[in-house]
């Protein structure tokens, strides 16, 4: 007898659906494009236990009949096309006939569906691929179904699925960027019993953003509209004002379809070139408009991937309309002036005149604690001395003064400031309301007070996270802090890790959180800029990974510094001075930004010509 057998209808139909129900947040969007696919313009989401336990689609569209209503479960049945030529010209997000069959197939499922103009309707109630009910009934028109007990009967799925908060979290997800995708279809997502996001459904993308994103988001929006006869695009993008820390603020779509493109984020990243950081992204809801017949949406199960006719074309749509947005909305200029560098972060854009190459500060070698690796790779291996960062040319090269007769053989120059120095180093005033001016002896100092105060907060936080201490400052008046729902959901589920680092906040409302402590290094400072910070930065950290936990940290401090342009007092810049001399290395910031330059007398006397 031979080993090959044919598989049972069950079997068959649960390994299938793997390819199709991932988790909660899959079985949600399915459901959705159907409601979308039957012409709703009202969508309600309900879900509890993190949409594992039960979870609920209900839509106003246009029902179905009873023979419908059976046959929506069975493998490959869908009204959406009837050939393999209708591939070519699919409008519908739907079109595989599998979604229903593969949820049937892990899950208990009841559908309540009635046709516009119906006197009855029809309800259907399948378990574990089973149907068990099948008859008239009463109900709105419309159609209902209610998923409750994902993967009972396939525990290797089961075991795979993230706490409750965490699958909300991806529900909130899911919803907030179907509702962008139909910003004329109103959304509502209920979590719990407490209502987690509303969409109005008025078919502004903007009002849509706003609903999913928040306030702040909304607000640093500039329109896109381009593309060619082949490919439009439309849509929004970020300001580089306000970079993300991952893509996960980007959401795209096809002909109404939300799915994942590597040709248009990479059109994104070119559009933004040297306006970010490394390792930030921009924000984006953008939209491609192209025949059907131009792109293959057959390429996966999920729908979430999708193949271009042409890539390079999409590419540059993309990129060029991108641009023009940006130009159109200040964010770009027109051409660089000459000989003007471009600034690190948009905090630290200022004009500088050309000056000459001054000598950075050498780092001297820093003893290594047991978990450097947690507190930054910047920091040297003891015995061996930190790369300086990258300095920018002049047009006109100025020889750097040659190092005094006496300089040590180590080949650092004497004048060269240690900790020591700083502290020996008097304050004299401030520049552009950026940089701290000190005079040490015959040199002068320029201390950037961002980068001076990112590395302080940063040495802080590596600090408590190393000895698993947490100092939380309470606000006087609690702060609340507007973000999205998907994000005020990434926050409740990451409470304790956000905790540990010294925030103590709760849900107010459904659109934000009342923050009611920060950190200790944050008192007096941005504390909403920190929270929002971490809240974004956790998104992709692993607690058992110093290399992301480092990054998160990186970026908190970042975004809880002063900035270039905020105005010290005497008494602050000192304060800032002088938890700067209590560090071990004051000479970098946490992304290796030189922290302390200087330009010893000599040099500003060869220009005055006082010598030569």
């Amino acid at each position: 007898m031979g080993r090959i057998r044919q598989l049972d209808e069950q079997t068959a139909n649960g390994i299938a659906a793997g390819e199709v129900v991932e988790r909660p947040a899959s079985v949600v969007k399915e459901l959705c494009e159907n409601a979308i696919d039957a012409e709703a313009s009202v969508l309600s989401i309900e879900i509890r236990g993190g949409g594992i336990q039960e979870l609920s689609v209900t839509d106003d569209g246009v029902g179905m009949d009873p023979d419908d209503a059976l046959a929506a479960f069975g493998r490959h049945a869908t009204s959406k096309i009837a050939t393999l030529e209708d591939l070519d010209r699919i409008g519908t997000l739907g079109f595989r006939g599998e979604a229903l069959a593969s949820i049937a197939a892990v899950a208990r499922v009841a559908l309540t569906t009635r046709r516009i103009g119906a006197e009855s309707g029809t309800v259907v109630r399948i378990e574990g691929g089973k149907v068990l009910q099948n008859g008239p009934a009463g109900g709105p028109e419309g159609t209902r179904i209610v998923v409750s007990n994902l993967f009972y009967n396939v525990p290797a799925r089961y075991k795979f699925l993230k706490k409750d908060a965490t699958e909300a979290a991806q529900i909130a997800d899911v919803v907030g960027r179907m509702a962008l995708a139909r910003p004329g279809v109103s959304f509502r997502l209920v979590s719990n019993g407490a209502e987690v996001l509303r969409t109005p459904g008025n078919n502004d993308l903007k009002s849509a953003i706003f609903a999913v994103y928040g306030r702040e988001a909304a607000e640093g929006l500039v329109p896109v509209q381009g593309g060619d006869d082949a490919v439009k695009v439309a849509g929004f993008v970020g300001l580089p004002a306000f970079p993300r820390k991952s893509r996960a603020a980007q959401t795209l779509f096809v002909n109404g379809r939300l799915v994942r493109s590597r040709a248009v984020s990479s059109a994104l990243d070119r559009a933004y070139e040297t306006l970010l950081m490394k390792d930030r992204y921009a924000f984006a809801v953008l939209s491609l408009t192209l025949p059907p017949s131009l792109v293959d949406v057959n390429v996966h199960p999920q729908k979430m991937e999708v193949r271009f006719w042409n890539e390079g074309a999409v590419f540059s749509a993309v990129h060029a309309a991108v641009r023009d947005a940006l130009r159109a909305g200040l964010a770009i200029p027109e051409a660089p002036q000459q000989g003007r560098e471009e600034a690190t972060s948009p905090e630290d854009r200022v004009a500088p005149a050309r000056p000459p190459v001054y000598e950075q500060v050498p780092i001297a070698p820093l003893p290594l604690r047991d978990n450097a690796s947690l507190a930054g790779s910047d920091r040297p291996a003891a015995g061996a001395s930190a790369p300086s960062a990258p300095q920018p040319q002049p047009a006109t090269p100025v020889q750097p003064a040659s190092p005094p007769a006496e300089a040590p053989a180590t080949g650092m120059p004497s004048a060269a400031p240690r900790v020591s120095d700083l502290v020996a180093a008097r304050l004299i005033g401030t520049l552009f309301d950026t940089y701290l001016l000190l005079q040490l002896d015959d040199d002068l100092l320029l201390i950037d007070q961002h980068a001076a105060h990112e590395r302080i907060l940063y040495e802080r936080l590596v600090e408590r996270v190393e000895r698993r201490e947490t100092a939380a400052q309470p606000l006087l008046v609690p702060l609340v802090v507007e973000m999205g729902p998907a994000a005020q959901a990434a926050a409740l589920a990451s409470a304790d890790a956000l905790r540990g680092l010294g925030f103590d906040f709760d849900a107010f409302g459904p659109h934000s959180v009342a923050l009611r402590a920060v950190p200790v290094p944050y008192r007096a400072l941005d504390p909403k800029a920190a929270f929002l910070a971490a809240v974004d930065g956790l998104e992709h950290v692993s607690p058992q990974d110093p290399e992301s936990i480092r990054e998160m940290l990186h970026t908190v401090a970042c975004k809880a510094a002063v900035k270039a342009h905020d105005v010290l007092d005497a008494t602050e810049a000192e304060a800032l001075l002088a938890d700067l001399r209590a560090i071990e290395n004051p000479y970098t910031c946490p992304h290796g930004r030189p922290v302390v330059i200087r330009m010893p007398r000599r040099e500003l006397e060869k220009r005055f010509k006082r010598i030569v």
